[in-house]
């Protein structure tokens, strides 16, 4: 069961990633965007080196929650922009 969570889990954590990606793509560029983009790229090679060394479960819900407080950024982002 453990496992199915996690791996429940790693899949949200890379479908908000593609998410938040392709609407920072959307956004007019900035350093805001920028700097959006910086993190869940970061993001994304934390999750790439889960591959080599598996997360702990602590690992794996820090970065879900990162990555969705991301998502939120990037919505308020989108808001403010007029997207």
């Amino acid at each position: 069961m453990s496992s199915k969570a996690g791996s429940t889990r790693l899949a949200i954590v890379e479908k908000s990633l593609a998410d938040s990606l392709e609407r920072l793509g959307e956004l007019p560029p900035g350093p805001r965007v920028r700097e959006l983009r910086a993190k869940a790229e970061g993001f994304e090679r934390a999750l790439r080196a889960w591959s080599v060394r598996p997360p702990t479960e602590e690992q794996r819900t820090t970065l879900l929650k990162l990555v969705l407080d991301l998502n939120v950024e990037i919505m308020a982002l989108a808001r403010t922009a007029g997207s």
